[in-house]
């Protein structure tokens, strides 16, 4: 998969696009309004949300003939919160290193939450290797939607240890949003320029929200908590290729306004 491109800010605000959000009118006749946004009163809060469904068949994934292995690991793998609303008993999980199967896991198990509640999002994978223990490998794990129909894949280097089980000591949940295969390049732009931007007419607080489009497609959004009020936090955004022009788009929650910056920003 394609790492992680890290756009610099003034790059990507000289490449921002004019949305399709319409203007206020009464915000249009405001001569005294800074130039490089366009304001929207809107009745209720955005439902901005990135479209990860594709239309990729279930991979012919076939388990690994177990004899042809010295040793083995258990992985508990659990889906993120974005990904557990589409987790289906028809969802794969695959382990692969160095490119070969190594582990196939379907469906996903339920667990119960503290709230009594079924959690859909974990698969329980055994991986199997003929490597010493310690050695170190390169473990990409692929997970398929079959409500999405879609890929994620994510990849790292790491000492394998037979026998060991992952995911008891400390959760092992995967990017794999980071790791879709419909949008194969990820990037990152400050939640802090993108206000600073609107100059005085906001100040971030929890419940607010940001968003990336390429015309109407949603390629990125976060609501805003108290973690992420810091200065360092940041928007992740899709892109099909290089070189996507994005608006940026900012909902202020305690005036019910949506800005969005333009081109000449």
């Amino acid at each position: 998969m394609n790492k992680n491109i890290l756009y610099s800010i003034a790059m990507l605000l000289a490449s921002l696009t004019l949305g399709a959000c319409s203007s206020d009118s009464d915000d249009n006749n405001n001569n005294d309004k800074p130039a490089g946004y366009s304001v929207e009163t809107v009745s209720q809060a955005p439902t901005w949300q990135v479209d990860y469904s594709g239309s990729e068949s279930r991979p012919n994934w076939q388990e690994p003939k177990t004899s042809d292995y010295e040793n083995w690991s258990i992985m508990l793998v659990q889906l993120e919160d974005e990904l557990k609303p589409y987790a289906s008993d028809q969802d794969l999980m695959a382990l692969f290193i160095g490119g070969e199967l190594r582990g196939l896991t379907s469906p996903a198990v339920s667990q119960g939450n503290t709230d009594g509640e079924d959690d859909r999002g974990a698969f329980v994978l055994k991986a199997y290797g003929n490597e010493a223990d310690m050695d170190v490998v390169n473990l990409t794990l692929i997970y398929y939607c079959s409500q999405l129909r879609q890929t994620f894949s994510r990849s790292v280097q790491m000492p394998y240890e037979m026998g060991k089980v992952y995911g008891l000591e400390e959760d092992l949940v995967p990017q794999f949003t980071l790791g879709v295969a419909k949008y194969p390049v990820v990037m990152t732009t400050s939640l802090e320029t993108v206000a600073q931007t609107l100059g005085d007419d906001i100040q971030p607080a929890a419940g607010d929200m940001v968003a990336a489009f390429v015309g109407d497609e949603c390629r990125g959004t976060v609501t805003l908590d108290e973690r992420l009020l810091g200065d360092e936090a940041v928007i992740t955004l899709f892109a099909r290729h290089e070189g996507e022009a994005f608006t940026m788009k900012y909902y202020n929650a305690a005036t019910s306004r949506v800005y969005t910056i333009l081109a000449s920003a």
